[in-house]
Formats: structure tokens, C-alpha cells, sequence
């Protein structure tokens, strides 16, 4: 049984490191892009380009769609869903979990094979050990594209719900920036004594590595739901009270530590000063 053939709709960063990874595992790919001059180097390199949206799914057996964001993935896909049918389409666009749903809502009233992804990387991670792709969806979808899927890196299927994806994508993207954000605070701070980035970096990865195994200990204690032990809610509030005040003290703003006191200030006055500080994950709930 032949290879399928790839198509790729966009060509971003992201998606030329899709359709080269795709070229150099054997794939025979078919590009389109809205600006047409971003095929060339693709066409030089061995893929062939379409002219058109419905043209890309015509030449293609699995569909995979990297474009700029949800109403663009619709805007595309909306006029083409005949040409789609009897494809797999993958949506590797970055998109909120509600949108996954929809996009895949969608293709089921057109009766098109539709699996939704999320990237756990950057362009040029794709194709190397580093690489990660979440997938969420239609099963027989996932199963189809697995084996043109798993060279462009690991691969896993979160689920039938097709927003399950976009989910764990956002909430771990989420943990990145949050941890990202306390390093801006760290080099802001250090900076003021003449201690460069680069300096403060190296001290925060040794910092970070050594107390990111406590997550899995946060991790018990929330799935319990008992925050009767551990570091208490008061105690925690004068800690990162102190931050705040030396932040400041050092001319620096505390923006990135603020929304922590407020919600530990909640809960203390809430008569929970006692209870263990990582009961603070409760008070994210919209209420």
C-alpha cells in the first residue's frame, strides 16, 4: 500500500517545518498558501503547490491545516467541505478548546473525518525527540494520519472530546508563561544591583529544577481535596509580602505577584489562613 499523499494549507514557520519534516520522511506533499510566493521553496524542494484551497484537498489523502487562527481555519475550510469529504482533515491551528468543538461540530454536519491537534512545540523542534503533539477527536481520524502524524514527533491521542487537546496545549502553556513571568520579576529585580539576565537566568534554571518535583506533592494534596496540612495560607501571605515589599523597595513593580496576595488575602480573611497555602488552586474557579 502507497504512502498518502500530505497536503499542508499554510505555510507560517510552522507549517513550511511541517511540509519539510513530512518531504524528508518520504511523503509525497502538496502545499497551498495564501500568499503563493511562500510555495516556491517547497515546490524547489519536491512538493507540488495548489492553487487553490479545494485544489490542496483534491491532491491530498490527509489534510493537515496550520493557518492563523480559528476564523481563518473556518473561512478556508467552510467553502471547500465537499472537495473534504473522503479526506482526513487534521487542524493543527492553535485555537481555544470551545473553538476545537465547534471547528469539529462542523465537519460532523458535513460528514468529513475530522481530528483537531495541538503543538507542544516550536518550528524547529518538530521532527526531533523534543517534539510533542496532542490530538483529540475522531479515533479512526487519529489512527488513519498516525503513522505521517508520529514524524513530525510524539503523538497522543487525549480523547473522543475534540477540545481535550487544546485543553491540556492551553493549561500547559499556561504553566510556561506563568513560570516565565516570575523570571522577568527575578531579572527586573537583580538588575538593579548590576546582575545581568543571562546571571539571573542560570541561578532560576538551577532554582526551578530543584523545586519542580514539589508539583507532584501539590498535586496529591489537591486531588485529596484535604488543605488541612502543609505551609499555611498565612504564612505563605507574609512570604510573598515580603517579595512584594522588596521588589519594590528595589524600584521594581510586583504586577506579577499581586494577583497571588489577593487571592491569599481572600482566603485569610475567609477564616482559611490556617488551611494549606495550595488551596489557593480553589479560589481559580469562576465564581
Amino acid at each position: 500500500m502507497s504512502e498518502p499523499t500530505i497536503g499542508i494549507l499554510g505555510l507560517g514557520a510552522m507549517g513550511s517545518a511541517i511540509a519539510t519534516r513530512l518531504r524528508e520522511s518520504g511523503y509525497a506533499t502538496t502545499v497551498w498558501n495564501r500568499t503563493a510566493a511562500k510555495t516556491e521553496p517547497h515546490v524547489k524542494a519536491g512538493s507540488t503547490a495548489a492553487a487553490t484551497v479545494a485544489e490542496a484537498a483534491a491532491q491530498s489523502d490527509i489534510l493537515l491545516v496550520v493557518l492563523l487562527d480559528h476564523a481563518s481555519v473556518r473561512e478556508h475550510l467552510e467553502p471547500v467541505a465537499a472537495d473534504l469529504k473522503g479526506k482526513v482533515v487534521v487542524n493543527l491551528t492553535t485555537t481555544t478548546p470551545n473553538e476545537a468543538r465547534s471547528t469539529a461540530a462542523w465537519a460532523a454536519e458535513q460528514g468529513l473525518t475530522y481530528l483537531d491537534g495541538a503543538m507542544m512545540a516550536v518550528p524547529e523542534m518538530i521532527g526531533t525527540p523534543a517534539s510533542r503533539l496532542l490530538y483529540s477527536g475522531d479515533r479512526d481520524a487519529y489512527d488513519i494520519a498516525l503513522p505521517a502524524l508520529e514524524t513530525l514527533g510524539a503523538a497522543d491521542y487525549e480523547g473522543q472530546d475534540a477540545g481535550l487537546a487544546s485543553l491540556k496545549d492551553m493549561a500547559l502553556l499556561t504553566s510556561m508563561y506563568q513560570m516565565f513571568d516570575g523570571f522577568m520579576q527575578a531579572v527586573a529585580m537583580m538588575r538593579t544591583v548590576g546582575v545581568s539576565a543571562a546571571e539571573t537566568a542560570a541561578e532560576v534554571s538551577g532554582w526551578l529544577g530543584a523545586v519542580l518535583p514539589h508539583t507532584e506533592q501539590f498535586a496529591a494534596v489537591i486531588d485529596s481535596g484535604d488543605y488541612s496540612g502543609g505551609q499555611s495560607v498565612d504564612f505563605t501571605r507574609a512570604a510573598v509580602g515580603s517579595l512584594i515589599t522588596a521588589a519594590r523597595e528595589q524600584g521594581v513593580g510586583a504586577d506579577f505577584l499581586e494577583p497571588l496576595m489577593r487571592h491569599l488575602d481572600e482566603l485569610s480573611a475567609t477564616g482559611r489562613g490556617g488551611a494549606d497555602w495550595i488551596s489557593v488552586n480553589e479560589q481559580l474557579a469562576i465564581k
